[in-house]
């Protein structure tokens, strides 16, 4: 126990020393191949309802996550041990390279094979903090508007390993580019959008408000239309089960490649530019 303790106490230390993402590399408590993300407040989110409600902080209990996107040939153990149904794009050649992510999966599916690994879907929160860090930046490698560091253009996935520069401060890869990426977080989609049916109603924060300022002094005076309000959603109207996506893909548009930026799709539909990592409680 002694022995034990002393041990935890170096890498502690260490871990202040070399940084939190050098720490979760070297940590020999990990999981193999995923980054620790410390317990925390971090400033995640933006402008009204493009992602989470902020900029403001949020508290995040620790965990661990996958520093790359699950691969086709990840996910083709997967099935063979399983005998879950393959990926959509299984027998397409420019999608089911064994190193390129895998695309073509429900919600569902994604979960299955988190769960077959011991692991579960990040959440939204967990998600943009393993992408953020704690100090609000914009891209995963920081505020700097240097786009070429992600694949978010071609006609193709690429191999997870590639695009160096596309890294969180915590060494989680891809998380701007590449394939974008089922969470947990579920919703009922009516009319068209897939978010809470109720307005928040809380006072806009410090950091709101500033960006609010600039939006509307680079607008020509006026907010954009992104930053109005919506109305409640009608819960009368018919819905289906939906679910968010965190990242921009190969496919995206480049306003998608801010971290914060939320995507969503139903829970029974797939594409092939939506793949998925895991995360596991530590």
């Amino acid at each position: 126990m002694a022995i034990q303790l002393k041990t935890t106490l170096l890498a502690a230390a260490g871990a202040v020393a070399i940084g939190v993402g050098a720490y979760a590399a070297l940590s020999p408590f990990g999981p193999k191949g995923m980054a620790f993300v410390p317990a925390g407040e971090a400033t995640l989110g933006y402008v009204y309802y493009t992602g989470l409600y902020g900029p403001m902080p949020y508290q995040v209990d620790d965990f661990w996550i996958d520093k790359f996107e699950v691969t086709n040939a990840e996910y083709s153990t997967f099935v063979k041990a399983t005998d879950h149904a393959p990926s959509a794009f299984v027998d397409e050649d420019d999608l089911n390279q064994s190193d390129q992510p895998v695309t073509g999966v429900l919600h569902e599916d994604a979960i299955a094979y988190c769960a077959w690994k011991g692991k579960r879907l990040p959440t939204e929160v967990e998600w943009e903090k393993a992408a953020r860090g704690t100090d609000g930046r914009i891209y995963p490698w920081g505020n700097d508007e240097d786009l070429s560091r992600a694949h978010i253009s071609g006609e193709a996935p690429v191999a997870v390993t590639e695009y160096e520069g596309d890294i969180s401060p915590y060494g989680v890869r891809g998380m701007a580019g590449n394939v974008s990426e089922w969470v947990s977080d579920t919703r009922e989609a009516r009319a068209g959008q897939c978010r809470d049916s109720h307005v928040d109603t809380r006072d806009a924060t410090p950091e709101m408000l500033k960006l609010l300022a600039q939006l509307k002094a680079d607008n020509g005076g006026v907010l954009p239309a992104f930053c109005s309000t919506p109305d409640p959603l009608d819960e009368s109207v018919p819905s289906e089960p939906c679910a968010y996506i965190k990242g921009n893909n190969w496919n995206g548009r480049p306003h998608m490649t801010v971290a914060s930026n939320r995507l969503w799709d139903y829970t029974n539909a797939y594409a092939e530019f939506v793949g998925f990592r895991c995360a596991k409680d530590k």
